[in-house]
């Protein structure tokens, strides 16, 4: 099992990666044409017609659902681990891997809901009206398949903290946190 992990982090992590990129150029994207939009506005009295709609349905959800999966990998996420601090080890890697595994099922879910809504404005040919006439499923398809990479990594995470519950390099070498500094040893 832990080869697998192993295997699948590569993978997993790659898929991330691949992620973060295209956030980071949503992120540049939304910063170069905002900022061409005040200079067409202001110095130019001629606006971008099509930049709120751009940036605020496409490389805004796009920025922030497609680094969900690279955050929690490098561990950049939000955690609360006051509890976690009092819990013994053979405790906490059982725990922590049931409460990936609820969050997995709940993304999962989250994907399967996004996915069934896009295909229904892809079907039905759902349309924003603007500037230009923007197809909606292009723009809510974005939310599945963050949430499909997240949930994969969830699942991934849960799996590795069962496996590590006796095994301290796995743990260090899978990448999940050092338990040694934030937990009280056994």
């Amino acid at each position: 099992m832990k080869a697998l992990l192993f295997r699948s982090d590569r993978w997993l992590w790659k898929m991330d990666f691949a992620f973060i990129a295209i956030a980071g150029l949503a992120v540049l994207a939304m910063m170069g044409i905002t900022a061409a939009d005040v200079v067409m506005r202001y110095a130019f009295h001629h606006p971008i017609r099509w930049a709120f709609d751009l940036v605020t349905q496409y490389l805004l959800i796009g920025s922030f659902f497609f680094a969900f999966s690279y955050t929690l990998r490098t561990n950049e996420n939000v955690a609360v681990d006051y509890f976690a601090r009092h819990i013994p080890l053979n405790v906490y890697h059982p725990v922590m891997g049931a409460g990936f595994l609820v969050a997995a099922v709940i993304f999962a879910g989250i994907c399967w809901l996004s996915a069934w809504d896009a295909y229904e404005a892809w079907d039905n040919n759902d349309a924003l009206m603007g500037a230009l006439i923007w197809p909606t499923w292009s723009a809510k398809i974005i939310v599945p398949i963050g949430a499909a990479s997240l949930s994969l990594r969830l699942l991934h995470r849960a799996l590795a903290h069962w496996c590590s519950v006796a095994d301290e390099e796995f743990r260090e070498a899978i990448g999940l946190e050092n338990s040694r500094q934030i937990l009280v040893k056994d």
